[in-house]
C-alpha cells in the first residue's frame, strides 16, 4: 500500500476545514469567546486603584442595583420627625455607596435610581433631586447683582442638591433679585445696598460657612445640579481646590484676550503650567475646609492672590471638569469691549497676587536663571 506526503498547501486546507466544521458544531461557543474577547477589550479605567469596565457598563450595573437599595433603605430606615427627607436620604445613599469611587456618570445615573427607589416608597422627595458623592457637609455661595433674569435657574438647580447650607450674597442690587431669592428659596440671604465690589461675596459666603467643602457660583452663570458632582467628587478624593477647567473653550492662543493670558501667566510663574488658564476666578469651583482655612475667607475676595496662596502652601488644586460659562457668559456694559472695567479689575487683580509673590519669595519665583552667573557679575563690580 503506497501512502504519500500532504503538501504544505493541502495540510493548511485540511486545517482550514477541521476549523470551519468546529465552527458550524460549535458556534455558541464561538459567540460566547467573541463576547468575553469583546468585554476584555473594552477601554477601562483606574478609579481608586481598581480596575473598572467603561463607565456605560458601570452605570448600567449600579443603577439597577441602587433602585433596589433605594426602596429597602426607605422601608427600613424611615425618615425621622422633624428631618429633612432630601438629607436623610443623601445620608442612606452615601451609606450604601461605601465611598465607591464611580466615574461622575455612573454616580449621576446610580444616584437617579436609587432617589427613584427611595421615593417610590416615602413619597416625600423630589425625583429630581441629585445625590451628592461625600457624605461631609457641603455649602453653596451664590454671588448676585442684578441677575433677575438667571437667578431662578441658578436657586431651581441648587434646589436638587441636599447641600447643608445656601448662602446667598447679593449686593448693589436695583433690580428683583433680592425678592425672587426670599420667594424661591429658604437660603441664608445676605443684602447690602451699596455693591461689595467684585468677588467679595465670596469671601462672605465663605466666612458664614462652616461646611467641609464649599462650591461658588455666580448669579449669572447657568450651571446645571449634574455639572458639579465632579467637582465634589475631586474634593472627596483628596483635592482642595476643584477649578472649571475651561481650556477647550479658548481656542488658540493667538485668539485669547489679556484677561486669559494673564490667567495662564500667573499659573506658569507658580510652577503650575498644567492648569494653562484655569482659575478661581471663574465659577463653578469648590474648596474645602482646608483650603479656606490656609488661604483665609477675606483672601479669596481677591482669587488670583488666593489661588496663588493655595499652590504656595502645597494644596492639591486640581481641574476635574469643563463647564461652559464662557459663552454663557451675560454681556454687561462693564465686561464688553477691549480693556473694560472687569478685564481691568482681573488683570490688576494679577499683578497685586504676582507683586505679593515676589516680595515674598523673590523676583524668580521658583524659576533658577541657568543663563547667568550673577555672582560672577556682582564680583567683577566689587573688583
Amino acid at each position: 500500500m503506497k501512502t504519500s506526503r500532504r503538501s504544505r498547501p493541502q495540510r493548511r486546507r485540511g486545517a482550514l476545514a477541521s476549523r470551519i466544521r468546529a465552527r458550524g458544531q460549535g458556534r455558541s461557543r464561538i459567540r460566547a469567546r467573541k463576547r468575553i474577547r469583546r468585554w476584555l477589550q473594552a477601554p477601562r479605567r483606574t478609579i481608586g486603584g481598581t480596575r473598572k469596565t467603561n463607565p456605560a457598563s458601570l452605570a448600567s450595573k449600579w443603577a439597577a442595583l441602587a433602585a433596589q437599595a433605594g426602596r429597602e433603605l426607605a422601608n427600613r430606615h424611615p425618615v425621622p420627625d422633624g428631618t429633612d427627607p432630601h438629607q436623610w436620604m443623601n445620608r442612606l445613599w452615601n451609606e450604601w455607596r461605601q465611598n465607591r469611587l464611580w466615574p461622575a456618570e455612573a454616580h449621576i445615573a446610580a444616584a437617579a435610581r436609587f432617589v427613584k427607589g427611595f421615593g417610590s416608597v416615602i413619597g416625600a422627595v423630589r425625583d429630581d433631586t441629585v445625590l451628592l458623592p461625600t457624605a461631609k457637609s457641603v455649602a453653596v455661595v451664590i454671588s448676585v447683582m442684578n441677575e433677575e433674569a438667571t437667578l431662578p435657574f441658578i436657586l431651581r438647580e441648587v434646589g436638587r442638591l441636599p447641600v447643608d447650607d445656601c448662602i446667598i450674597v447679593i449686593n448693589g442690587t436695583s433690580d428683583t433679585s433680592f425678592t425672587i431669592a426670599r420667594e424661591s428659596t429658604n437660603a441664608m440671604i445676605v443684602h447690602y445696598d451699596e455693591p461689595l465690589g467684585h468677588d467679595v461675596g465670596r469671601a462672605l459666603g465663605a466666612k458664614l460657612t462652616d461646611a467641609e467643602m464649599v462650591v461658588f457660583l455666580d448669579g449669572d452663570m447657568p450651571v446645571r445640579a449634574e455639572q458639579l458632582i465632579p467637582f465634589l467628587q475631586s474634593i472627596e478624593r483628596g483635592a482642595d481646590v476643584a477649578l472649571n477647567d475651561i481650556d477647550p473653550f479658548l481656542g488658540l492662543f493667538a485668539h485669547r484676550d489679556s484677561v486669559t493670558v494673564m490667567k495662564e501667566f500667573l499659573n506658569r510663574a507658580l510652577g503650575r503650567a498644567d492648569l494653562a488658564a484655569n482659575s478661581m476666578t471663574a465659577v463653578p469651583h469648590v474648596l474645602s475646609r482646608r483650603a479656606i482655612r490656609a488661604i483665609g475667607p477675606a483672601r479669596l475676595a481677591v482669587p488670583p492672590y488666593a489661588q496663588a496662596l493655595a499652590i504656595r502652601e502645597g494644596l492639591k488644586v486640581t481641574a476635574p471638569a469643563s463647564v461652559d460659562v464662557i459663552r454663557n457668559n451675560r454681556p454687561r456694559k462693564n465686561n464688553m469691549g477691549f480693556n473694560n472695567e472687569v478685564a481691568g479689575l482681573i488683570i490688576g487683580d494679577h499683578v497685586e497676587a504676582l507683586v505679593r509673590l515676589t516680595k515674598q519669595a523673590g523676583p524668580r519665583l521658583h524659576t533658577p536663571d541657568r543663563m547667568r552667573d550673577r555672582n560672577a557679575a556682582r564680583g567683577g563690580e566689587s573688583g
